[in-house]
This record gives C-alpha cells, structure tokens and sequence, in this order.
C-alpha cells in the first residue's frame, strides 16, 4: 500500500505530522552504522502498548517540500 493510499484510507483528520528536524534531540553519524537519530515527541507513551497514535518515520525529498510548501504559500497570499 502506498503513504498516499494510506492516508485516504483512514482520512486526513487521523493524520498529523512531526518535523524530525525540529523535534531532534540528538543526531550522529556514523560512517560504518548510518544516522542516529533521537527525538522528543508529544505522543503518550505506555510502556506495553508504545505511543497512544503510531509514528512511521518518512523520508521526503526537502527540496520538494520546500517547493510545495511555497508553492501552497503562493496560491493562499501569504509566506512559507
């Protein structure tokens, strides 16, 4: 199933997102092992059941992001 179909599936009022950047506590890399990466989230967390909503880590082109996220700025008149 792809994200997309996903998110329509279960509908956009069932989905939020978390910036990583912005949420980072920690980061490393290592040459051999890759990224590190520790954050803080919001999200309750119960140690049997994990976090109250599910997290899914996904990697997304920034350059297009940027894009689409001035892109949107534009069609509403105001900035990014």
């Amino acid at each position: 199933m792809k994200m997309s179909e996903l998110i329509l599936a279960i509908g956009d009022d069932n989905v939020e997102f978390q910036n990583l950047d912005r949420s980072m506590i920690r980061g490393e890399f290592n040459h051999r092992k890759g990224s590190e990466i520790t954050f803080g989230t919001v999200q309750p967390l119960d140690p049997r059941t994990g976090t109250k909503k599910l997290g899914l880590i996904i990697w997304l082109d920034r350059e297009a992001v940027q894009s689409a996220l001035a892109s949107t700025a534009e069609q509403e008149g105001g900035a990014a």
